[in-house]
């Protein structure tokens, strides 16, 4: 049996949802984010969060179909941009917060990869109340990560 096998299929259900979960959660952190930094009112979330979401299908869907052709993506990044901008500018009332509006995400998403470089570096991290799962889903253990040796040199000896 491989080191890496799959836990029985018991535990793919659990996975699935820990994994749903993980992505609300980053959903609305970034929701928060971008509230904050584009300093919205009530009013303008309301409006302004169907109209991203929209924007934000359209770049998931070019980032798929030009998952080879990372200039071809780029471009039709651009064009998604023009497209939207002179929505988000009627939203957020001046180009500023429009450019924030652009910036925002990619922002939240560098600070959530510092994030879990910060965590992943943090030893002896504690097992979870639920019977010890691994809180890496879908990750190997530090030991078996070529940059990562365990503290005995290296991987098991034989």
């Amino acid at each position: 049996m491989s080191v890496f096998a799959q836990e029985p299929s018991s535990q793919q259900p659990v996975e699935t949802i820990e994994k749903k979960q993980l992505i609300q959660t980053i959903d609305a952190l970034k929701v928060a984010y971008m509230t904050k930094e584009l300093n919205l009112s009530t009013e303008e979330a309301q409006k302004f969060w169907p109209l991203y979401n929209n924007f934000s299908e359209e770049i998931k869907k070019a980032r798929i179909e030009n998952k080879d052709d990372d200039i071809a993506f780029q471009e039709k990044k651009v064009v998604l941009m023009k497209k939207y901008k002179e929505g988000f500018k009627k939203l957020l009332n001046n180009d500023d917060r429009v450019k924030k509006c652009f910036r925002a995400e990619p922002e939240f998403h560098k600070l959530l990869r510092k994030e879990w470089v910060r965590r992943q570096m943090q030893p002896n991290r504690q097992q979870r109340p639920n019977g010890g799962n691994n809180p890496n889903i879908g990750t190997r253990p530090p030991a078996a990560h070529p940059n990562h040796p365990s503290p005995n040199g290296g991987g098991p000896k034989g």
